[in-house]
């Protein structure tokens, strides 16, 4: 039984080998598939700060990557070639400029089959470079510092701070690209050291550059006078400081003296001038006595004192006019009576005082007050409450300086009993003797 199925299974091999044979070549050979090339992704986004970045290629076949790199100077993509899957590898610098940059990338098959990449990196905000955010300077310094600043951006500029004068700079605005700028400063006048800033504006924003200087050797400040007392007369007047320094310096009078004692400048640099300025002395007992002193460093300050002595004064009392009486304005109550008065200065309250039985009043008999302060005047005024058929004696007064200066001489009047105008000869008493303060 068995030797019958092997010879059947043997007879039939050449058949099923004949069957085998007849088909053709074309349905033999296997077909390719369609190609495939493709970029993860589609278009390639890269950040302005990526200075690299992998792109990963899904392909069956060989390809060619091409790109112009006609503006994008810094890009560079690898492999030229590959086969199958694999990846781009992209290079660059970062994008500090105010714009995208674009770039095509073309893909090319063996076949034919082209992909179109867009590359695009965007652009970054605006951005300031700047070689030093401090510059250090020497009391005595030798010569400018150079600050470098790169920018991205058009139309930087510097703003400077307010009432810093020691600063200077060459240049104070700048473009894209990289500026130089001169920075120097002032040689220092004092023993502290100083500091300042200065803003560059970009865009919106800012950077600030602190400026330091160191200051002098307090053992170098070296600070002089012409003299060390000046004299004055009780009349003042004005005298010239002359000062010999390396230092900046100040100068100041004690407050006890700033009522009569007055210097311009309070400070300086270097050698100078002070001018000083003194009232008039009116007091008649004793001299002023002051001094001036001036100031140079603070860590070891040098001082010189000017001694300011002003001789005693001669008071000069305010002259007063005779007083007088308009006999046209005489009623049997009141009276009018008029002085005029001359002071170098202000006097205090001036008036008129009276009396009936004081031959010589004064401020303790009746007064009237007119007025205060002035240094002349024409004093006029009535006086009421008076007694008619009666004789009256009156003086004009002005107080000065705590002392009554009375006018040279006394008036007399008699009221009238009635209301009717007494003529002009009727008063003043032309027998009464002039009387002296």
């Amino acid at each position: 039984m068995k030797t019958r199925n092997i010879i059947a299974i043997i007879a039939a091999l050449p058949i099923m080998a004949g069957m085998t044979g007849c088909k053709s070549d074309e349905e033999l050979t296997a077909k390719p598939a369609k190609e495939i090339l493709l970029v993860e992704g589609g278009n390639i986004e890269m950040r302005s700060g990526d200075e690299s970045k992998n792109v990963a290629i899904t392909a069956n076949c060989s390809w060619v990557m091409t790109y112009d790199q006609t503006e994008w100077n810094s890009l560079t993509v690898q492999p030229q070639r590959g086969t199958g899957n694999g990846s781009l590898v992209i290079t660059t610098d970062q994008n500090t400029t105010v714009y995208d940059r674009v770039e095509t990338i073309l893909l090319t098959s063996d076949g034919g089959l082209n992909q179109k990449i867009t590359l695009r990196q965007v652009s970054g905000d605006p951005t300031i470079n700047i070689s030093a955010k401090t510059l250090n300077f020497a009391a005595d310094p030798v010569g400018a510092q150079l600050l470098s600043i790169k920018s991205n951006v058009e139309g930087w500029k510097i703003q400077m701070p307010t009432g810093i004068n020691w600063l200077h700079l060459d240049k104070m605005s700048g473009n894209v690209g990289t500026e130089t700028v001169n920075v120097s400063v002032d040689p220092s006048q004092t023993d502290v050291a100083r500091s300042t800033s200065f803003t560059i504006l970009y865009g919106n924003s800012s950077a600030d550059v602190l400026v330091a200087q160191e200051g002098m050797n307090s053992e170098d400040i070296s600070l002089g006078v012409n003299t060390d007392q000046i004299n004055l007369e009780s009349s003042g007047g004005d005298q010239v400081i002359q000062v010999t320094s390396n230092a900046a310096w100040r100068a100041f009078v004690p407050s006890s003296a700033q009522s009569w004692l007055q210097i311009e400048p309070a400070q300086g640099i270097g050698n100078g001038e002070i001018h000083v300025h003194c009232q008039p002395n009116n007091n008649t007992e004793r001299d002023r006595l002051s001094v001036i002193v001036i100031i140079a460093g603070t860590q070891n300050p040098q001082q010189v004192d000017v001694l300011v002595q002003q001789g005693v004064g001669s008071v000069q009392y305010p002259t007063l006019s005779d007083i007088e009486i308009m006999s046209h304005h005489m009623m049997p109550t009141e009276a009018m009576l008029f002085f005029e008065f001359n002071a170098a200065s202000e006097v205090g309250e001036y008036g008129f005082c009276w009396s009936a039985r004081n031959q010589v009043p004064t401020i303790n008999d009746e007064t009237q007050v007119v007025g205060s302060g002035g240094t002349q005047g024409f004093v006029e005024e009535f006086i009421g409450g008076l007694t008619p058929e009666t004789t009256y004696y009156a003086r004009g007064y002005v107080n000065f300086g705590g002392q009554v200066i009375y006018t040279p001489n006394v008036l007399t009047f008699t009221t009238p009993a009635d209301t009717s105008e007494p003529s002009d000869g009727d008063n003043p008493d032309p027998n009464l003797s002039r009387q002296l303060r």
